[in-house]
């Protein structure tokens, strides 16, 4: 018997990569056009992926434990993205 929680845990964890990912590949944030602009679209539909299989499956506990953890996943690799590094002196 799988615990409760760890579909919604691994499947939050899974989405904030692909966060991770799309941040690394901003084209704003890198200065240059992202050369593969299908990838984008890629990573934005597998970020909510696992929310859909959660949901198709009726596994509405795993569900919602994923839309909190991935929201508050999501707003710490945003945060990690955009801070600024202190130049050495």
């Amino acid at each position: 018997m799988m615990l409760l929680g760890w579909l919604g845990l691994s499947g939050a964890l899974a989405s904030a990569a692909c966060i991770a990912l799309l941040a690394a590949a901003d084209p704003k944030r890198r200065g240059v056009a992202l050369a593969r602009p299908g990838l984008r679209r890629w990573l934005v539909v597998a970020t909510f992926m696992p929310g859909l299989a959660l949901g198709l499956a009726g596994r509405w506990s795993d569900f919602l434990i994923w839309v909190g953890a991935a929201a508050i996943l999501g707003w710490a690799v945003a945060a990690l993205a955009n801070m600024r590094r202190k130049p050495r002196s």
